[in-house]
């Protein structure tokens, strides 16, 4: 089939369409149904047991079901590039209507293996002219009812070329969340990774994935498969959903699958990626040890730089390296002796950059979190982290500012702050840095939570804990609280008393997963800051009031005053 000058399939059918098929398949029906009332043949239903298999293949083989039990048999073939005309339409049919055109049909299932099952079909049933013609006139009209399969494809589609409409993928989400109390496993694990890779976030969609995950392995015989609780574990960690009641079914399935010696090393690094993002670890049934065990199986020597470089992220992470940095620097040790002996064009494609990244937040780590264990490292080690500082990035791609910044950064410059915006240091990218005081303004939207609580997500609280070790200090502004202060006024008394606090509060040195500790105790007391009556907030929280209506901006005496 070739295109129209929109980028989709013309809509004119053959005589051998699936619409056409179909009426030819209900006369057909028709016909023998009639036939069988003149024999005196008793007509069972389809289901019945007893009933004629001759019936029951002419009503369940119907053209559309014929094509979808052929092209789900068989591998679908590797499409061309969808056009973005042609994969907006696909999303937009099956996301607002649950139906598709024959032709986007034909393009999401695979022409080749939708023309043999509509020849088979064609060659089996006998011509009929009029409906022919018939078919001629409505096959513009018709479209094909998308089941779950269709759902979960048209998701992969548009994960594979990278097509995001957050608006229509959470409509496609509704429909996949209706159909999955039905829906086999393969199905499910498909979803749930076709939505991950796609970075979109929808919280409903996947607990509805968990609760129909937990339902099916309640009552199975035999475990899953090592790796789809991998799968399953990396999809919720994307999502940044903590299941507990998942999690702990996924623990007692690995247990019961033969423990962590039934994963590879690389499936056990993955889980403990996944568990050290979502602070799990200690949760997981106490299988990390064993997990670890398992990922470091082949030795560290065997490892490879990638591996070897995520083990000791994973660990600090979750906080194990805290308490094992002797077991850290023997880590690094390994993993300074393979830095030096890379080559250059390592870093500058494929996963070179993700890798340069990591080995840069790792020497941040130990600089400033490991002062005293970073002291006692070889020459090589510290020559192997001076070579990944020292070395030229690859040049990122600007991105606009986002809006929760722009307008922080606007109630500064009115405040006369001078700052910068979206800075870079080392592995981080600031969102804003004071140029004068060594302060930063943390923007928390809500992907720096996890879905459906407060607390930050793991790798933030890293960035925060390394940003105070450098001898910053952070001001943090929650989405909640700032989307609920809609005047300007507002934010900027909220703005002045955050910063305010950052700097006198010695609670705020600290990180805040640490621990608490006694303010008394705190070494940081006696600061020597000092604000300039101008910057001093007038009281502990001032709610600004504004005199007139925001909306018309206008003084509410002047208009009554106008009005009279």
């Amino acid at each position: 089939s070739s295109r129209d000058g929109s980028g989709c399939f013309p809509s004119v059918a053959s005589p051998s369409s699936p619409a056409m098929m179909l009426r030819r398949s209900q006369r057909h029906l028709q016909h023998a149904s009639a036939a069988r009332v003149v024999l005196g043949i008793a007509e069972r239903p389809c289901g019945g047991h007893g009933g004629s298999r001759a019936s029951h293949a002419l009503i369940a083989e119907t053209p559309v079901r014929q094509l979808r039990r052929q092209a789900s048999t068989q591998a679908v073939i590797p499409q061309a590039q969808w056009d973005p005309g042609s994969l907006r339409a696909l999303l937009q049919q099956v996301a607002r209507d649950g139906k598709l055109e024959e032709g986007l049909y034909r393009q999401l299932r695979g022409d080749q293996v939708i023309a043999d099952a509509a020849a088979g079909f064609a060659a089996a049933a006998p011509e009929d002219d009029d409906m022919e013609g018939e078919g001629r006139e409505g096959a513009s009209s018709e479209t094909l009812d998308c089941e779950l399969e269709e759902l979960v494809l048209t998701s992969e589609v548009c994960s594979s070329q990278r097509f995001r409409d957050f608006v229509l993928l959470a409509a496609l989400a509704e429909r996949v969340a209706k159909e999955l109390p039905k829906a086999s496993q393969e199905l499910v694990l498909r979803a749930a990774a076709a939505y991950s890779s796609l970075g979109v976030l929808n919280t409903p969609l996947f607990h509805s994935i968990a609760r129909t995950l937990l339902r099916m392995w309640q009552g199975a015989a035999n475990p899953p498969v090592a790796a789809h609780i991998v799968q399953v574990a990396r999809a919720f960690s994307s999502q940044r959903l903590r299941h507990d009641e998942l999690f702990d079914a996924l623990a007692s399935q690995l247990v019961a699958g033969g423990g962590a010696k039934a994963l590879t090393p690389d499936e056990a690094l993955s889980l403990l990626h996944s568990l050290a993002f979502l602070r799990l670890g200690s949760e997981f049934g106490g299988q990390w040890a064993a997990l670890e065990a398992q990922a470091v199986s082949p030795g560290l020597d065997k490892l490879g730089l990638g591996p070897l470089s995520e083990l000791c992220y994973v660990l600090v992470l979750a906080r194990q390296a805290d308490a094992r940095q002797e077991e850290m620097c023997r880590m690094l040790e390994v993993l300074a002796g393979q830095v030096l002996s890379a080559n250059d064009t390592l870093w500058t494609s494929g996963e070179g950059p993700a890798l340069h990244g990591r080995l840069l937040l790792l020497r941040s780590v130990a600089r400033y979190l490991f002062r005293d264990a970073y002291r006692t490292l070889s020459a090589d080690v510290v020559q192997a982290f001076r070579r990944i500082h020292r070395m030229e990035p690859r040049r990122k791609v600007l991105k606009p500012t986002v809006n929760f910044t722009r307008k922080l950064s606007d109630l500064l410059r009115k405040m006369k702050i001078a700052h910068l915006v979206n800075a870079e240091s080392g592995p981080f990218v600031l969102d804003v840095v004071e140029r004068d005081r060594k302060i930063v303004y943390e923007c928390n939207h809500f992907d720096r939570y996890y879905a459906g609580a407060t607390e930050k997500i793991a790798t933030m609280c890293l960035q925060e804990r390394v940003v105070k070790a450098m001898g910053y200090k952070i001001v943090q502004i929650p989405h909640w609280q700032w989307n609920k202060i809609k005047h300007r006024k507002q934010r900027s008394e909220y703005l002045r008393m955050s910063r305010y606090y950052a700097i006198k509060d010695s609670r705020e040195l600290l990180p805040r997963d640490e621990v608490p500790q006694d303010v008394a105790l705190n070494e940081f007391d006696y600061l020597g800051e000092y604000f300039f009556k101008k910057e001093r907030p007038s009281s502990s929280w001032s709610w600004f009031q504004p005199r007139y209506d925001a909306t018309k901006r206008l003084p509410v005496a002047a208009s009554v005053s106008a009005g009279a």
